[in-house]
């Protein structure tokens, strides 16, 4: 399986198309769930530029989690205005392969994350940081500090089953449900029919629904 992404916000889909499109900020696929919308960023688009959509979705709506994923590993980050905090599922080998499938390419890029990425790999098997990275997912997801720890220390574990239950743990079985039918190909369709690159103007001055579309992904629909 190719590295998926999402994000997840509290924000009303209807509310968050507009705003969005408003901002220039895009494109994605907006999936509405019962705690709120999941947004699918373009498939050619890197990692960064997904935190840069959830960093918007955290201005209009104050929480925002942003997670990849593929058959082996998983990075789930809790958005902030300015920090980047985050936690991986997976062997260490299996996040790399992940982080370079999902970050800018180039040598300088691929130094700079394995560096930054070993240097705390070892570390999450620190009992001492786990309270403190399951309260940053507790805040964002509105959860339970000990479902929370318990998905944290449970990092050897990685793929798309252990993001199902992250997002289980913390009472968010939508947001689990649309990453499963994510796997599955849903959503492939509507992905494919996002414009592959599009400028912020691009973005405010495109039909609405053809770079920000609507998409019912959890009933199973395809494209008309």
């Amino acid at each position: 399986m190719t590295a998926r992404t999402l994000i997840w916000t509290p924000v009303p889909t209807a509310k968050l198309q507009i705003r969005l499109h408003e901002e220039g900020e895009g494109p994605a696929v907006l999936v509405p769930v019962g705690s709120g919308t999941v947004l699918l960023p373009a498939p050619e688009a890197r990692f960064p530029r997904a935190v840069a959509l959830a960093r918007t979705c955290l201005r209009i709506g104050e929480r925002a989690l942003a997670v990849r994923w593929d058959d082996h590993a998983v990075t789930a980050h809790p958005i902030y205005d300015k920090a980047l905090y985050g936690w991986a599922w997976g062997a260490h080998r299996d996040v790399l392969t992940l982080l370079r499938a999902t970050n800018p390419s180039g040598p300088a890029a691929r130094l700079l994350l394995r560096g930054m990425f070993l240097l705390h790999s070892d570390k999450r098997d620190q009992r001492s940081r786990h309270d403190a990275v399951a309260a940053r997912f507790g805040e964002t997801l509105d959860a339970a500090d000990r479902a929370m720890v318990e998905r944290v220390q449970d990092w050897p574990s990685g793929g798309p089953q252990a993001l199902s239950a992250l997002f289980s743990a913390a009472g968010r079985d939508d947001v689990a449900q649309v990453a499963s039918l994510v796997d599955a190909g849903h959503a492939d369709a509507w992905l494919a029919k996002l414009p592959s690159s599009a400028s912020r103007k691009v973005v405010r001055e495109a039909p609405l629904n053809t770079v920000l579309p609507v998409v019912p992904v959890t009933q199973g629909m395809a494209p008309s």
